[in-house]
This record gives structure tokens, sequence and C-alpha cells, in this order.
């Protein structure tokens, strides 16, 4: 709403004429609370103003109370109508001003120090409601200026920003967010509309346009919605729509025929089965009545009145033709009222058993070439890495691997301990354009973190450089194993490298090149950690680019036993021997959890075939190696002699935190078998490598 005069003027019920004095005049002014007063003459029209500073301009020595008004006039004035806005009068060099209606009718006075301070409270009360409606709004607004400096911030836009607006109002937008196309806004002064960016789990959709003034680009602002309920809500739809479409799918490939009626007998639906069955098109039966199919002759009963009497399933037989035996199966739904709404009726043709009594037939000579071909596949294990594949799971990751190792994005590869993380990122490397350079690997995990920075960076030694796996894996490939162990610190050494593709070394030496593939392994999803604030969010969007999650033995029952078999023949050439598991061994072997999958199983065999007596591995001895934990001594706390109580308590801390790295791998799943936090496996194993 704009501001007008006639909202600011003091209105006047009475002016100055010819006759009053200067007594009448300063009394009427300080009634009135104005700084002067228009002079009329005696039709009424406007001769002039008088204001107290033109009276006190005289001195008041030289001023009497009986003095005329009009000896104090001025004639220098310009008249306001009421409509007037007080922007368009702000200007002019008045300090005071009649006002006048929209019949030139004198109605007041405003000085130029109320049009003013009018205007000021007139734009602070605009900011305060534009800052209101900034502070109020859903969306998330932040802007910046042509610098890049953050200027604005609003309360909707600091959870995605992950900063207050004290913390980010003044700073480079790149210290406070992952840079999203702001920038590149302000640089080329094209708004970009509708691009969708994810901040941990909250989608969210933006639109970006540059703050132009005369023509020239001065900033930019981003508007960004969460639509994450949105994509919810959507997802959901997307699951009713993709659940309907499998029912109908369901309904119209069932080889019996379905009717589906209302609770009067309209045929509201029916699947092409029908069509089949009775000789009529399922369009010609929609729509119609069920008793006009009893009418036809095509059915002897009106089974809708016999369910709606019974108010429960009938089953009737029917025999429309003499060569063909109907069974009829008529089903109520009922609503939530308790009453029947609509009524499902299935049709078999019992005529056609013969035919599925063929095609069963049919199916268990498949299911005999199938075995056939099991125990082929048995006899014809591919050892290359140790890969031995027959579960689809692994194909899967096979020819994932395969796939992605024709290009040099980074790989992730997530699985438990012992899934054969380390020979897959081996098979991504032979199959790749690098099989020729290095294929280096560093355990994350397992080296102190002092020596972690060394071993991954390099180091200045003597007068030379010792060079870190980066450099020596230049044109190659690197596994870094338990990148989830990597700390903060060295993760934001490592993301630089990835996005410069060269290694910057101290003390002012140029950088060196470091084109490297990187293929990583984590023991639990990356985005679970980014999640938790334990990896950076920036270095998981670099690595993340293929993640492979690598299944469990446990979950692959197909590679058990072509496993056991290579295992079994590996071993056997090793130790020059030649033994056998026995048939219920292997059973056993099948039905076990194996916790430290393919890597457990390669220690069981061998252990097995160095240490059984006979040529054949009998299956008290496959259950005495498989199941030794639960007659294990180290079970249970022994104690020989008297030792200080702390000292067995941190000796039997160490064995325990030790015992579950090695049988899980993670400090996640550590913590979960010892019942503590994470956090205090971390210490513990902190406090363990500092005791060796």
């Amino acid at each position: 709403m704009q501001l007008r005069v006639g909202q600011v003027m003091t209105r006047l019920s009475i002016c100055l004429y010819a006759h009053n004095t200067i007594e009448d005049a300063l009394a009427l002014m300080r009634e009135k609370k104005v700084p002067g007063l228009p002079l009329l003459t005696e039709q009424g029209h406007i001769q002039g103003m008088v204001s107290k500073d033109q009276i006190l301009e005289k001195g008041l020595d030289a001023v009497a109370a009986a003095d005329k008004a009009v000896n104090y006039l001025t004639t220098r004035f310009v008249p306001l109508k009421e409509d007037t806005l007080v922007e368009e009068v702000w200007d002019l060099p008045f300090e005071l001003y009649p006002v006048l209606n929209s019949q030139d009718e004198i109605t007041g006075v405003v000085s130029k120090y109320h049009l003013g301070l009018a205007l000021f409270q007139h734009s602070e009360l605009r900011r305060q409601e534009l800052e209101a409606v900034f502070d109020s709004a859903h969306n998330g607004i932040l802007a910046v200026n042509k610098q890049g400096i953050i200027t604005s911030l609003n309360p909707a836009a600091e959870k995605p920003t992950r900063s207050t607006r004290a913390e980010a109002v003044g700073k480079f937008l790149t210290d406070v967010i992952i840079p999203t196309g702001l920038l590149e806004v302000v640089r080329s002064g094209v708004p970009a509309f509708g691009i969708k960016f994810q901040v941990g789990r909250r989608q969210y959709i933006t639109n970006r346009t540059p703050i132009l003034k005369n023509g020239e680009v001065i900033g930019a602002v981003g508007v960004f919605q969460d639509v994450s309920e949105i994509e919810k809500i959507l997802q959901e739809l997307y699951s009713v729509r993709h659940l309907n479409d499998q029912l109908k799918t369901i309904v119209d490939s069932s080889y019996d025929g379905i009717i589906i009626c209302d609770d009067q007998g309209e045929i509201l639906r029916c699947n092409p089965a029908v069509g089949r069955i009775l000789g009529i098109g399922a369009a010609e039966l929609v729509g119609k009545h069920f008793r006009d199919l009893v009418d036809k002759g095509l059915f002897s009963n009106n089974i809708i009145q016999m369910v709606k009497k019974e108010s429960g399933p009938v089953n009737i037989l029917e025999r429309p033709y003499a060569d063909h035996s109907l069974v009829i199966t008529g089903n109520p739904v009922v609503d939530e009222e308790g009453e029947i709404g609509k009524i499902v009726i299935n049709i078999r043709d019992m005529s056609e058993l013969l035919i599925l009594r063929e095609a069963l037939d049919e199916s268990k000579q498949l299911s005999e070439k199938y075995q056939s071909e099991i125990v082929q596949l048995k006899n014809n294990i591919d050892p290359e890495f140790n890969l031995i594949v027959r579960s689809q799971a692994m194909e899967n990751v096979l020819d994932l691997a395969q796939r992605v190792s024709k290009v040099d994005s980074p790989v992730v590869l997530i699985g438990e301990r012992g899934v054969g993380k380390e020979e897959i990122a081996r098979f991504i490397h032979q199959h790749s354009e690098r099989k020729n350079a290095p294929f280096l690997k560093l355990n994350c995990g397992t080296v102190p973190e002092e020596l972690l920075s060394q071993e991954i960076f390099g180091v200045k030694s003597g007068s030379g450089r010792k060079a870190g796996v980066l450099e020596r894996a230049h044109l190659g490939t690197l596994f870094l194993e338990e990148i989830e162990q990597l700390p903060l610190s060295l993760q934001s050494r490592l993301l630089r490298v990835l996005q410069d593709i060269e290694l910057s070394v101290e003390n002012g030496h140029k950088a060196l090149a470091a084109d490297v593939r990187i293929i990583a392994s984590a023991g639990q999803p990356l985005k679970e950690l980014v999640d938790k604030g334990a990896f950076r969010e920036d270095l998981f969007f670099c690595l993340n680019v293929v993640p492979i999650k690598i299944p469990p033995l446990r979950e692959r029952k197909e590679d058990v036993i072509p496993l056991i078999h290579f295992f079994l023949k590996q071993n056997n050439k090793r130790y020059s021997l030649e033994k056998e598991l026995a048939a219920e061994g292997i059973e056993l072997m099948l039905n076990y959890k194996w916790l430290g999958n393919v890597r457990e199983m390669a220690n069981v065999i061998e252990r097995l075939i160095v240490t059984a007596e006979g040529k054949v591995i009998k299956v008290k001895e496959v259950n005495d190696v498989l199941y030794e934990k639960e007659q294990d001594p180290l079970r249970m706390v022994a104690v020989a002699g008297v030792i200080p109580l702390k000292t067995a308590i941190d000796e039997v801390e160490h064995q325990l935190v030790s015992l579950a790295m090695e049988m899980y791998g993670t400090t996640v799943k550590a913590a979960e078998a010892l019942g503590v936090n994470q956090s205090t496996v971390v210490r513990k194993l902190k406090k363990l490598k500092d005791a060796n």
C-alpha cells in the first residue's frame, strides 16, 4: 500500500485570516501541534503561509502579540493534494505545505519533517513486513552478491545448508555449503529452474535467478523447496499404481476365468480366460447381468443369488457343454459395514487338467535336466581370482564389475569381511585398460593414523622422498580396504587428490601426477556413515559413483558346493593329497552360516585337509571344526594365578575386542556382538594399538 499526503497531514477546521494576530496564530499552532498555518482571504483562497520559523526569524523582542499574522506571511508555497503520493513531493524545496481536497478546499497542513518521518516509518514497516515474509517463507531462500558472499539466508534455508544465518551471512558460499550452481548463475546471468539436489536423506528442488540492477548482474538468489514428502507420496502413488498393474496382470494372466460383479450381479470386469472358456469375448460380458448368462444357457444356476443367500463362498459344478465340466466358485467381498459389496466368480475348466498334468511331467523332465547341469557345474569350476560363481546374485555382481572395468569411474565394494572384495577389485583391474599398470592395496583400518598419511600420500625422507601408494599406483589401480576407517582429516586430502588428479607435495615442490583408479571397500554402505557424520559427504559423492554390494556366502547357497570342491582341489594339490568330503559333511557345510564367508571356508577346508585321519573326511570331523566354538575354552575366562584386577580386565578386553574384529570385520558389528557402543570399540582398538 502506497503512502499519500492525506494520511500524513494534520487536518484543520480553522485557518488564519488577515484580522488574526500573532497571538492567535501561535495559540492555534499550539492547539493543532503544527509548525505553521495557511492564511486565507475573505473569499477562502490561500494567500500565503505563516510559520513559527518565520516569526522566530524576526526575534522574540521584535514580535508583539498584537501584531497581525499577515505581516509574517510568505507567499512562497506549493499546495498539495490529499491523494498525492508522499514519494512524489519529498524532493520539493519548502518546509511547510497546505493540503487541498479534490474540490481544492483547504483541509489541512503538513510539514516536510512529518512527510519524511512518515515516509521513513512507512518504509521501515514495509521492510519489516518483507523481512517477516522472508523469515516466514516455507521455502528456503539464499542470496549471494557478485563476489559470491552470502547476503541473505532465511530460517527455512538453515536446515538444508546445515548453517545458521549468523554463521553464513558475510561468508563465501563455498565456505558454507557445497556449491550447487548458484555461482554459475552469477557468472552467466542465466537462470536455472527445477534443479533437484539432495542433502542427507532430504530431496530438494531449486530455482536460481540472477539479481539485476540497471541491467547488470549484482548477485543471485536461490529458492529451494523440500520435496521429500512429495517424492514420498509420488513413490507411494507409483507403488499403488505398480501394485494395481501387478494385480491386473495377475488377474489377466490367470488360467482360470475370473468374473467380478457388484452386489446386484452386474459384471464389472472379467479376464481373457473367461472368453476362452465360455466362447464369448470379455468386452461383450462387461455391463451385463450374470442372470443374462443364465438366461442364454451358459450357466444352469445363478451363483450370485446363491452367494447372497449363503452370505459366504459357494461351489457348484456346471456342465454347459458335453465336453466341458466347469467348477464355479463364488466368493463375496464384504465392505467396512459388513455388507456384500462385490462378488468374485472363479471358473475352472476341469477338462484342461490333462494339459496341466502334461505340463507337470514336462517340468519334471526340465528339473532333471537342471540337476544334471548342476553336477556338470561342480566339475567345471573357474579358478580365476578364486571367483567361483554359480548364484544369480554373484553373476550380477561380476556382470556389473565387468561393465565398470571398461571405464575409470570410482567403485565402492560393500560387503562383510571375507566375501571376496579384494578378488572383485582385482577382477575389475585385470579387465580394465590399466591391467598392465600397478595394482596396489592398502587397509585403512590396520595402519595407525599417524602412519596412514605417509602410506597414502608419501613423506619426505632424508634427502629424498618416500612415495605413497597414490604415487606408486600412478596409471594403475589403488584398492583402499575399510575406507570407512579413514580419518576425516585424511578424507579431505584424498578428496583433493581425486578432484585435481595430482598430489601436492610439501616444501614448495611441484605437484605430482596422480592418475589413479580408486576402488574402495567398506563393511557397510557409506551413506549410513555420512548420515552419522563419520564420513565426508563430498568424498562420498566422489567415491560412490558405482557401489557394488557383494552378498555374504549364506545368501548365495548355490556357490557353497562349487567353492567346497575348489578349495578341496586346491589344498589337495598343495599338500599332494587326495582327500574328499563325505556327502553328509558337504550337507553340513551347505547349512552352515559361514559368518566369515569365503575366507572362513578356505581356512576350514585347509584345516580339514591337513588334520583328517582318513582319505574321506568324516562328518564328525567337519562338525568338530565348524562348531568348535561352542566347546572352545576361550569362551570361559581361566585364571592361572593372581594378577592385579585391572591388568586382568584390560587383557580380557583386548582379547575380546581383537576376536570380535577378527570375526566380524567392522567396529559396528563388533560392537553389536560385544553389546557396547561403536565408540567404545574404536577407543579400545586405539588403546590396543598404542600398547603395541
